[in-house]
């Protein structure tokens, strides 16, 4: 990855929040984002904490290009750049996410064809998808490696810290957060059933009592078909398998296309601190 965490560490900076309305916005995101993590109902999907975190963005860019907030930090290089590090190493877990998520619909568009079209090499297809599904685990793996590094720092924060190092360590923390869940969910991981059941909102009421996620249903049901030739193979078992993957296909669309976008903002917010360290 193209940065490091070692940048990860309590800074301190003298803005008064009472100049800053815009820092109101940026709070009320950040509650929008907290509150989704305390939501008792598991209708509440994880594309809608995505949209919060894009909004959360999209108002710390605004701020951030306030000519208060830039005259705050102008002569401050060491720090601007120590947040732009931040917000590089939050790229990196999103773009590692949204890769794997996109990977994924990939594979699972070209297993559904060979199962439509009764192609022979739907064997070497699974096989294929088993490969392709180790190597997400490993690039999740290091994504949850990163992640729990940042994790430390952001709890090991300063209670005295002022209002804008809070909203920035906030934000970092929400979206920390959030990554680690779907990094845990692509990787299978039970402990975040709950949280994939509020991600696939239309389909939370079938939630698998054993705590299987929607993703390991999908995978079970490919790779059941997996030890059967194409002659062999049960009907039921193949539908069984396309269902999964098609309702698995629409809920992962509606989350990489809300990654994209936060992925965007991260680059806009990282472009606004370059330009207060070049303008200044």
């Amino acid at each position: 990855m193209a940065a490091s965490a070692r940048s990860f560490h309590t800074r301190s900076t003298s803005f008064p929040s009472e100049s800053h309305p815009n820092l109101a916005g940026v709070q009320e995101c950040l509650h929008l984002v907290k509150a989704w993590e305390a939501c008792p109902s598991r209708n509440a999907p994880l594309v809608t904490r995505l949209g919060h975190l894009k909004d959360l963005y999209a108002s710390i860019i605004v701020f951030l290009q306030l000519p208060l907030t830039q005259q705050a930090l102008c002569g401050k290089e060491r720090l601007v750049r120590e947040l732009m590090d931040d917000f590089l190493c939050l790229m990196d877990a999103c773009g590692l996410v949204k890769d794997s998520l996109a990977h994924m619909r990939e594979q699972h568009q070209t297993l559904q064809s060979m199962l439509r079209r009764g192609v022979a090499g739907l064997e070497s297809g699974i096989c294929a998808y088993q490969c392709s599904r180790k190597r997400m685990k490993k690039d999740m793996a290091k994504c949850l490696r990163l992640l729990r590094n940042m994790e430390k720092h952001v709890s090991s924060s300063n209670d005295n810290l002022d209002m804008v190092d809070q909203v920035s360590n906030d934000a970092r923390a929400v979206t920390v957060s959030t990554f680690y869940a779907l990094s845990s969910v692509i990787s299978g991981r039970k402990a975040t059933q709950s949280i994939f059941s509020r991600m696939l909102s239309s389909m939370s009421s079938k939630s698998d009592e054993n705590g299987v996620n929607e993703i390991e249903k999908a995978d079970a049901a490919i790779f059941r078909l997996h030890s059967t030739s194409f002659k062999t193979l049960r009907q039921e078992d193949a539908r069984e398998a396309q269902r999964l993957m098609e309702e698995l296909d629409v809920s992962l669309r509606e989350v990489e296309v809300e990654l994209e976008d936060v992925f965007r903002c991260m680059i806009q917010a990282k472009v606004s601190l370059l330009n207060i360290v070049t303008g200044c």
